[in-house]
């Protein structure tokens, strides 16, 4: 069932309390997903589930897989490069798109997210931003008058969030953008629109009916190799793209780098 061409496979991003945990959830209409605050990150192992896609009921079964945080300081080192190489064993036989999750309340691109973004262009190729997309979770009904401005601010064509995002990668197209409510979505018919509106953009960013998987020179080398070798060819690549990003070297994540060096 994995892997099914018909089969919709999400790599998901995000940094902790931005609403990944509960969007997931939403759309498998299951609470697999631990969701919440807490002291460190909620899930210390990568969630991966395939389940039926529920929110709407398309007929279409989902792989979900959860990234690790990569870049966040409270994992530890080598746990967390370990949870790298599964997490990209897991996606190398094709990803039909990458949802980026924000909170509406706080649209700021943290350091975080920018070096997940920096390692991943650096490791997939830019390619992958044509399977992206960007949701801002918390976009509730009785709040939506009160967040118009904020979401005027992030859909902005000169200044606003995405575009943003197009100038400091050099994009030269628009990811779709997904504001969700997962408010009471068994039975609130806004938050389900909105998740039709998330299906809807997973869709386009397939290719629509033609259903492509993004794909690329890294995947087919991890897929190439068995075992340990697999590993270690994992291993030395997310190496070499940290290493090669001045910004994570900059902000602490240097320690990645480290910790492959040695493994």
């Amino acid at each position: 069932m994995i892997n099914d061409a018909n089969n919709i496979v999400l790599a998901v991003m995000g940094a902790v309390g931005n609403g990944k945990s509960s969007t997931l959830n939403s759309i498998i209409q299951e609470p697999l997903f631990q969701s919440g605050r807490a002291v460190g990150p909620v899930t210390q192992r990568i969630g991966s589930c395939v389940r039926y896609w529920k929110l709407p009921e398309v007929g279409r079964t989902v792989h979900i897989v959860d990234t690790p945080g990569m870049c966040d300081s409270t994992y530890k080192d080598v746990e967390n490069v370990h949870l790298m190489v599964e997490f990209f064993k897991t996606l190398s036989h094709g990803v039909s798109a990458f949802v980026l999750v924000f909170n509406i309340h706080n649209t700021r691109l943290d350091e975080y997210t920018k070096n997940m973004l920096r390692l991943f262009e650096r490791l997939l190729g830019p390619q992958f931003w044509k399977h992206v997309v960007i949701v801002f979770t918390h976009v509730d009904e009785d709040q939506r008058d009160y967040l118009e401005e904020n979401i005027d601010a992030l859909t902005h064509p000169v200044e606003g969030f995405v575009k943003v995002i197009n100038e400091w990668f050099h994009l030269q197209y628009q990811p779709p953008l997904v504001f969700l409510s997962n408010r009471d979505t068994r039975y609130n018919q806004y938050a389900r629109d909105c998740f039709m509106e998330l299906y809807e953009a997973v869709v386009s960013v397939e290719g629509g009916q033609r259903r492509e998987k993004f794909t690329c020179t890294f995947f087919q080398e991890v897929n190439n190799r068995a075992g340990v070798v697999q590993d270690n060819y994992i291993v030395q690549s997310i190496r070499s793209a940290a290493a090669a990003i001045p910004q994570m070297v900059q902000s602490g994540t240097r320690a990645v780098a480290n910790v492959c060096s040695v493994m």
